[in-house]
């Protein structure tokens, strides 16, 4: 059940990763990407910031201090409603840059979304319509792993 007014919300299923998305491929990255959209909406919906963080690089400042902020939310006892995010591939070969990490030109979108408390809503959060930003991830052992979102000036979708 997700999240609303009346409390957090229940029996969300964790994110699993599928096999495509541990290819070093354009369709692995999407499906990696699909994956990190699962996880952060687990984080914003559970308080369970640890399927994220596994993805994240630890180079991601603003993505720690966002899965903190998270961690801090529940631990306060309240809750997240809404706000799920997107990232599409707007290219159709994905190619690595000669420092090793690949940046695609991405369609970012954030779903509204809520900060609510047993005490009513804390914090209304606008929506991203479909910005254009690159995307900053690597191909390891592990498999892929995101390092940050960097907006285009005028990227407007």
């Amino acid at each position: 059940m997700p999240a609303s007014l009346d409390g957090p919300a229940q029996n969300v299923p964790k994110p699993v990763m599928p096999a495509l998305a541990r290819e070093e491929s354009r369709e692995g990255a999407q499906a990696f990407l699909d994956y990190w959209s699962d996880a952060m909406w687990y984080a914003y919906q559970t308080g369970d910031t640890s399927y994220a963080r596994d993805i994240t690089s630890s180079a991601c400042e603003a993505c720690l201090a966002e899965l903190d902020e998270l961690d801090s939310v529940y631990d306060d006892g309240s809750w997240a409603i809404g706000a799920r995010e997107s990232l599409t591939i707007e290219q159709a070969e994905l190619f690595e840059a000669g420092d090793g990490v690949y940046k695609p030109v991405v369609v970012y979108v954030r779903e509204p979304g809520q900060l609510v408390s047993d005490a009513g809503v804390q914090l209304n959060a606008p929506g991203e319509p479909g910005d254009k930003s690159v995307l900053y991830m690597d191909f390891a052992e592990q498999g892929w792993i995101y390092i940050t979102l960097a907006p285009i000036a005028g990227g407007k979708g």
